[in-house]
């Protein structure tokens, strides 16, 4: 057979940028013949039109086709069937896309909350945020403290779950103050992670839009800090009904300790200056 209108392995490697190891695995499993081996060499040669061949092969294998499809779809050589099964791979190449795009937009969510938690951080005065209205999914919490919120935290996300969602990086815990003083936990609180809707039912709850009181703790100055927010509370004559714990994450892998910032809803009628 005349072979000047062929092309050798290691020309179709080149062209095609594919390893000749791979073609040659390709004939022994009868997926890629070459058009002609050489009876005196054993080289192998290949016609233009098995180009596209190898293509087709290259691009299941991206979609992570196994070497047994590749089979079956070369032995029966039907152009229906190739396409039906290319569809099918496209459909699933398209879903595992938009499961990389959560991912990546995960990472980024992680970088700019760890970022935003470092500059909350930094300053350690009491200061004055406005927040817009928040929406967030809540599950009761009776205790807090030795981790004991993580517990409720799993309820929360159950509830989460059962929605369709998944609980984003902005949680915390929502306490009541009484008559007495006491504070009192009462829930634990999640944003839905990404656009998902919040309906109305009893475990939504409103956080108001408004002017908040804040200051962020550590384990380290949890106490002086607090002592201090209370006392800002107290010099300005401030009520206080309820207010919230941010968890804030600066740093994922020092379990021993925490960081959160307080945040106590300002009341329409009331004039802080901070």
């Amino acid at each position: 057979m005349m072979v000047q209108h062929l092309f050798s392995i290691g020309e179709v490697s080149k062209m095609k940028d594919i390893t000749i190891k791979a073609l040659r695995y390709y004939h022994k499993m009868g997926i890629l013949i070459p058009k002609y081996i050489d009876e005196t060499t054993g080289y192998r040669y290949y016609s233009i039109d098995q180009f596209i061949h190898i293509d087709i092969i290259k691009s299941c294998r991206e979609l992570k086709t196994s070497i047994v499809e590749l089979q079956e779809i070369f032995k029966n050589c039907n152009t229906d069937e190739l396409l039906a099964f290319l569809q099918l791979k496209k459909y699933e190449a398209e879903e595992q896309i938009k499961k990389m795009q959560e991912v990546i937009k995960t990472i980024d969510r992680l970088n700019i909350k760890v970022e935003t938690s470092k500059d909350i951080l930094i300053n350690d005065d009491i200061s004055i945020q406005y927040f817009e209205q928040r929406s967030v999914v809540v599950a009761p919490c009776k205790e807090v403290g030795s981790l004991q919120e993580l517990l409720y935290y799993s309820d929360l996300e159950k509830s989460i779950q059962d929605k369709g969602g998944k609980m984003s990086l902005e949680r915390g815990i929502l306490y009541n103050v009484n008559a007495e003083s006491n504070v009192i936990p009462m829930y634990v609180f999640s944003r839905l992670q990404g656009n998902a809707t919040l309906e109305a039912e009893q475990n939504i709850k409103t956080l108001p839009k408004g002017k908040y009181l804040t200051i962020a703790y550590s384990k380290e100055n949890e106490e002086e800090r607090r002592n201090k927010i209370i006392k800002f509370v107290k010099e300005n004559n401030l009520t206080v009904r309820s207010f919230i714990e941010v968890e804030l994450y600066n740093d994922f892998f020092n379990t021993a300790s925490y960081s959160c910032q307080i945040q106590i809803f300002i009341e329409n009628n009331e004039t802080v200056d901070c």
